[in-house]
């Protein structure tokens, strides 16, 4: 009995207990930890929005860079005074005949008779091309007939230029008529035609960017008496004629590769 007198004693404060942790308000956080938070949320938003437009701008930026760019033509008769556009296209079209004629000279497969066109032969009068002294006429595919008729005199020349050509062919002569046989071309002579045509074009491009270069140091010598963006336009109408030539210098040889490996 006295037992169960002391637990009833004890039962008060016990439900006194339970009902102040059911009433307790919530756990209050301090202001300066809130502003903390809030801070560090806007941070994330601030650093989230400026990536978006990181990426947007890159992505535009990446989608510009495959758009064509707008071309310019600028009025030559405007600009003479800073620079003669007419003569810088001129040595950039000369740089272009000389790839050419490097092309006619060294890129032979020799079986056609303009093959020995551009062979020099040196007389006691001078020197000429060999089709001005001969008859150059291909016989076979194997052999190309020149005709020394006109001039006689100047066989053991002829017959010396072409074996010094550089074209390894080895003439024979039967009178005035000089023999050329014409070896077999091989594979890997084409292939080295090829790789040939690929530094003549290198080099003429080296050729055509030191136009451009010297076009454009002119072009900025008028800085004091025309716009800065007259000079940059200048500089950019050189720059687009630099890529022009390029380009049909590129066709060219894609063109002679074609012929040489085909």
């Amino acid at each position: 009995m006295a037992m169960a007198l002391r637990c009833l004693r004890q039962l008060p404060p016990l439900l006194h207990n339970s009902l102040s942790g059911l009433a307790r308000p919530p756990l209050q956080v301090p202001w300066r930890h809130t502003a903390l938070m809030l801070n560090g949320c806007r941070q994330c938003v601030v650093h989230q929005t400026m990536l978006t437009r990181q990426l947007a701008t890159k992505k535009a930026k990446a989608k510009g860079k495959g758009q064509t760019q707008a071309r310019v033509n600028i009025n030559a008769a405007l600009v003479e005074d800073i620079i003669s556009l007419g003569e810088v296209n001129g040595e950039m079209l000369a740089v272009m005949e000389a790839l050419k004629e490097e092309f006619g000279k060294n890129l032979n497969i020799r079986t056609s008779p303009g093959a020995l066109d551009h062979i020099i032969v040196t007389t006691k009068d001078g020197k000429f091309p060999l089709n001005q002294l001969g008859q150059i006429s291909l016989k076979s595919p194997q052999l190309i007939i020149v005709n020394m008729a006109s001039f006689p005199e100047s066989t053991a020349a002829a017959i010396k230029a072409i074996r010094e050509s550089g074209m390894n062919l080895n003439p024979e002569v039967d009178g005035i008529i000089i023999r050329v046989p014409v070896p077999k071309v091989t594979r890997e002579h084409r292939e080295s035609l090829a790789k040939l045509a690929k530094q003549l074009t290198n080099k003429a491009k080296d050729s055509l960017r030191k136009v451009r270069s010297n076009a454009v140091n002119q072009a900025k010598k008028a800085k004091s008496t025309v716009s800065e963006d007259t000079i940059k336009l200048v500089e950019k109408q050189i720059q687009q004629m630099t890529d022009d030539m390029a380009a049909e210098m590129d066709k060219l040889l894609a063109g002679k590769t074609k012929e040489l490996l085909g």
